[in-house]
């Protein structure tokens, strides 16, 4: 992990040498270099993101077949389990293939919150004003970045769930349980932590939700055309 930090700082730096080209504040230099940070991550994520709407859109077209075998073994579990597997394997479907970006976006924010913590040991970013509502991207109990965490977090968790709206779907509906419990968790993570690490979880949600949109709106014109 440690190694991770470090690569991750380097990047830092390399980006905000770019930045420095641009911008002259220095607040506004750490601030900007964590927003391009957050976006290029994010854009690299997009794969994996495309695939999960791949996933997902399988898994609707599966739903009246999944119904069928509700109905069939309501009365064993085990059994209504193992069919149900057995349908997704052959129809090359993960069931819980909903879950992998956040299997990856959360251990980065872990990585994260060790970089922002030795740039701020550092001294980096002490003192640092990027804009009005974050007036030290060192200092923590930022209420305000804490609640843009929970809203943006919950807006991303709505706007995906929206594919999946009128679908029967026990893995979306799980997914979508633990997002709103983690809503919860890392807004109060947002708050006790540095201002640099709540700027760059608001920014990751703030493009997951523009990236949800996007998405929505290409699968429904997708299912336009199939249904033409």
């Amino acid at each position: 992990m440690a190694q991770l930090n470090q690569l991750f700082i380097w990047i830092f730096e390399q980006l905000k040498t770019v930045v420095e080209l641009f911008v002259t504040e220095p607040g506004n230099q750490w601030g900007l270099t964590i927003v391009l940070f957050t976006i290029l991550f994010n854009i690299l994520m997009l794969p994996i993101n495309l695939k999960q709407m791949t996933t997902m859109r399988k898994q609707q077209a599966l739903q009246p077949e999944v119904a069928k075998i509700q109905a069939k073994y309501k009365n064993d579990p085990q059994k209504l389990q193992e069919m149900q597997m057995k349908l997704y394997k052959e129809n090359n479907v993960n069931m819980f293939g909903g879950c992998l970006p956040l299997l990856i976006t959360y251990p980065i924010f872990i990585a994260m919150f060790g970089v922002f913590r030795q740039l701020v040991a550092d001294g980096k970013l002490t003192g640092m004003r990027f804009t009005p509502l974050i007036p030290d991207l060192a200092a923590n109990h930022n209420i305000i970045l804490s609640i843009l965490s929970v809203g943006t977090m919950l807006l991303s968790t709505y706007i995906t769930s929206l594919k999946m709206k009128g679908q029967d779907n026990p893995a979306a509906a799980s997914a979508n349980r633990m997002q709103y419990m983690m809503a919860a968790l890392f807004g109060w993570i947002t708050y006790t932590s540095n201002s640099a690490l709540g700027l760059y979880w608001v920014t990751g949600n703030a493009f997951r939700v523009i990236q949800g949109l996007i998405l929505n709106n290409i699968d429904k014109k997708k299912s336009e055309k199939v249904i033409k």
